[in-house]
């Protein structure tokens, strides 16, 4: 494996750029050791074979999904990352409810107008195979004030921290660039606010951690563009396994250091090859690190 912890010089003084004297020569005597322990992470991911648990549920799923490839289009747009969906009487037959609060899935009914679905995430009741093992899913326990300052500490890098109730359960989180609106057409709340991320409400406080240390990842390693204001460079040309290698890694020791425990190695076993690696920064990545961990709130 070849060492991807080269980098120009230029760039790493660009990465470091905003810290004063002492602190940047902290921040790079730690370097050492979060470079060995990406590089150990992504080893292991190249060692890593299959999902087999996870299989299971998916293998449920279509099993219990049947529909029109127009409907699973309805479905699709409704419910983005939705897994199994069904009505009120197949899940009941299942042994699971639809929760009080679900919002349906509207598709088309033969002979007749329309029909209401719920996904796997409308539901509860009895387990369904394999469910736990989507490499989505993270353990562990982070303090619910620490997930607030994560988010809150976000906004001071322009980026909105929404949670939503419309992703299925095979999507945890996105993060998109904001297109900018004329300023007369800007709302004031949202002047700063360039990127945004979008969390699954619906999944465990864990996983709602590490999926948004994931996604802040992909801002602060530049996969969405460079910062305005020079604090990371724009890197959209790398390909999507460096991508999201460089992001679960962030996520991944963001998570090490907290005391969550995310799937990072099945997740990339899948992405990981000696081409991949090569192309990664972990410069880029203990930055991007740095930056999430800088929990200190914006002024109001």
């Amino acid at each position: 494996m070849q060492d991807i912890a080269t980098s120009e010089k230029s760039e790493q003084a660009s990465l470091f750029e905003d810290a004063a004297g002492g602190a940047a020569s902290n921040r790079l005597a730690l370097f050492e050791d979060c470079a060995a322990a990406i590089d150990q992470l992504f080893a292991q991911a190249l060692e890593t074979q299959g999902k087999g648990a996870f299989d299971e549920f998916l293998g449920f799923m279509k099993r219990f999904s049947n529909l029109s490839v127009y409907n699973a289009m309805l479905v699709r747009v409704q419910r983005p990352g939705a897994a199994a969906v069904g009505s009120r009487r197949q899940w009941a037959g299942y042994g699971r409810i639809v929760k009080p609060d679900a919002v349906p899935i509207v598709v088309l009914q033969p002979f007749g107008p329309v029909r209401f679905l719920f996904e796997i995430g409308d539901t509860e009741g009895r387990e369904v195979p394999g469910e736990r093992m989507s490499t989505l899913f993270a353990e562990g326990h982070v303090p619910a004030a620490q997930y607030k300052r994560t988010r809150e500490a976000a906004v001071k890098y322009g980026i909105e921290v929404v949670e939503t109730d419309s992703y299925g359960a095979l999507l945890a989180g996105t993060a998109a660039a904001i297109g900018r609106l004329p300023e007369t057409l800007q709302p004031r709340t949202m002047e700063a606010a360039r990127y945004r991320i979008r969390l699954n409400a619906k999944h465990d406080l864990p996983t709602r951690f590490a999926t948004l240390a994931h996604e802040l990842g992909h801002v602060y390693c530049g996969h969405l563009g460079g910062d305005q204001k020079g604090r990371w460079p724009a890197r959209q040309g790398l390909s999507h396994a460096q991508r999201e290698l460089e992001a679960e890694a962030v996520a991944w020791l963001v998570c090490q250091r907290t005391g969550v425990s995310p799937r990072s190695k099945e997740y990339l076993s899948g992405l990981a090859t000696e081409e991949a690696i090569a192309g990664v920064s972990a410069y880029v990545i203990f930055d991007a690190v740095n930056r999430v961990e800088s929990r200190i709130a914006p002024k109001k």
